[in-house]
């Protein structure tokens, strides 16, 4: 008899937790097996600093791009537990056989011969912001940095006019792994102020993480200071950069005695435009620069040609339109 309780008991408890089980399933409605888009093209897109915020806007601008154009874009080694390494990211893409691959481009061999390795695999290749000269790319999208060069040249001389500082002391930071684009930008500066009471020198900064970035940024500032020899104006010409010399001489007391020409659009170099640490920046039209890769690569796998270059433009950010750019960015962001 007691043993026929207890098996009375644990069936009545069973059907009790079946019948439980049944009501809050009918209450959350039948599990509906979730929907997929299927896209007859995958692109990789492999940056130098995927954690950069440029690489990011960049990212966001093409993935968006071509899903409106029946295309997926991932970027390569995103998500994953292990940090890899720009080759190593390349090498996943051709094994990953993708329909064509988005890179920013360098002068190093190992890329050109990973980017060459790429089409003999039957992969296309487009770069973006930097090309990989020699190589077996199929199209470069890019910026005109000599033209940059140029516009930084222009700030120098509304500067000076305006402060009436003479010489104007110029310090430029260069990027340790970006020397092509930056020689370019360099060498353009240097002739857009040719003849005019503007010193320029340069030094070169670790910009592989934000914090090497500022190490560097102030110890460059902290031996210039040793010297008196602080500059009037500091050229930056990528966003860690900037970043990292507007907290430089926010930390070191240098608001209204040195100023910044900045590299890209983050909130904190607007906030800053805003106050009057950072003259004006130059950001980069993320919107033409994605669609003109997107459209290369479409172009390349439908007809089997492209055209070898394409360009987009920089925008000149300062005190006089922060309100109307911040204004279209909101409205960009919805």
């Amino acid at each position: 008899m007691v043993l026929a309780g207890i098996v009375l008991v644990l069936f009545f408890a069973t059907m009790a937790g079946l019948f439980y089980y049944r009501e809050t399933i009918n209450k959350i409605g039948e599990v509906k097996e979730e929907a997929y888009n299927e896209y007859p093209r995958l692109y990789a897109y492999i940056a130098d600093d995927p954690e950069s915020q440029l690489s990011g806007r960049i990212y966001k601008e093409i993935s968006e791009y071509a899903v409106q154009n029946n295309c997926f874009v991932e970027m390569t080694g995103q998500g994953l537990s292990t940090s890899y390494s720009k080759a190593d990211r390349i090498n996943i893409a051709i094994s990953s056989k993708v329909d064509g691959i988005i890179i920013e481009g360098d002068d190093s061999e190992e890329t050109k011969n990973l980017i060459n390795k790429a089409t003999r695999k039957g992969i296309p290749v487009v770069t973006v912001l930097s090309d990989s000269a020699g190589s077996s790319r199929k199209s470069f999208v890019g910026l005109n940095n000599y033209s940059l060069g140029t516009e930084y040249g222009n700030e120098l001389a509304a500067i000076g006019k305006e402060t009436n500082t003479y010489p104007l002391n110029v310090l430029i930071l260069l990027d340790r792994d970006d020397g092509n684009s930056d020689d370019i930008i360099h060498s353009a500066i240097q002739q857009a102020v040719l003849g005019k009471s503007i010193i320029l020198y340069s030094e070169v900064v670790d910009t592989s993480t934000p914090f090497t970035a500022q190490e560097d940024v102030m110890n460059i500032l902290d031996d210039l200071s040793k010297k008196r020899q602080m500059p009037d104006v500091i050229i930056c010409l990528n966003d860690r950069t900037t970043e990292s010399a507007i907290q430089c001489i926010v930390e070191k007391n240098l608001v209204g005695k040195t100023t910044i020409l900045g590299y890209y659009d983050s909130d904190t170099i607007k906030k800053a435009i805003d106050r009057g640490s950072v003259y004006a920046t130059f950001a980069i039209e993320t919107k033409t620069l994605a669609s003109h890769c997107i459209k290369a690569l479409n172009e390349y796998n439908n007809t089997g040609f492209v055209s070898e270059y394409s360009a987009a433009s920089y925008i000149l950010i300062n005190r006089s339109n922060i309100s109307q750019y911040d204004q279209e960015g909101d409205e960009n962001e919805g």
